[in-house]
């Protein structure tokens, strides 16, 4: 369940310049390991240890071939931080959310637009996620994440 954005070229609305889904999500804090779910703690408020971390889930993110390389995809992460940071953020999240292909050029991205990956490794992340202690086949997804109060921090989208 997901609410899906689109923006379109101002000088021609019938073509999609790239498109986004966000949905309500959060990060389980003791479904991570202890070193991980330590840190994330250690992330936010001590008064009261809450066992999920509210978040928004991009649950896609797509820009049009004829504009990809552009900077449009880190424009529209840009516009999603502005957008969840802003006092008119009814959410009340913390955390921006991504599932992302585990491609090495779509992690990059994500990295250069700020986000972390959830996980130390990979194998760390099967071990939690699949449940396994042995990788016998690459994940196709990492989970990664943007804490918001960066942008407090930093005085600027990052």
């Amino acid at each position: 369940m997901g609410k899906t954005y689109c923006f379109r070229l101002n000088s021609d609305p019938s073509i999609i310049v790239c498109a986004l889904t966000v949905s309500n999500d959060s990060i389980r804090i003791y479904d991570l390991p202890r070193s991980r779910r330590d840190y994330m703690k250690s992330l936010t408020h001590h008064e009261k240890p809450l066992r999920r971390y509210p978040g928004v889930l991009i649950g896609r993110l797509g820009v049009n071939s004829l504009f990809a390389g552009n900077g449009v995809g880190s424009e529209a992460l840009d516009f999603i931080k502005g957008w969840f940071y802003s006092s008119s953020n009814k959410t009340g999240c913390r955390f921006l959310i991504v599932d992302a292909v585990n491609e090495s050029h779509v992690l990059s991205f994500y990295e250069k637009n700020g986000f972390q990956p959830l996980f130390s490794t990979e194998e760390q992340e099967f071990n939690y996620t699949i449940g396994k202690k042995d990788i016998t086949a690459k994940l196709a997804t990492r989970f990664m994440y943007y804490d918001l109060l960066k942008m407090r921090k930093e005085g600027s989208l990052s």
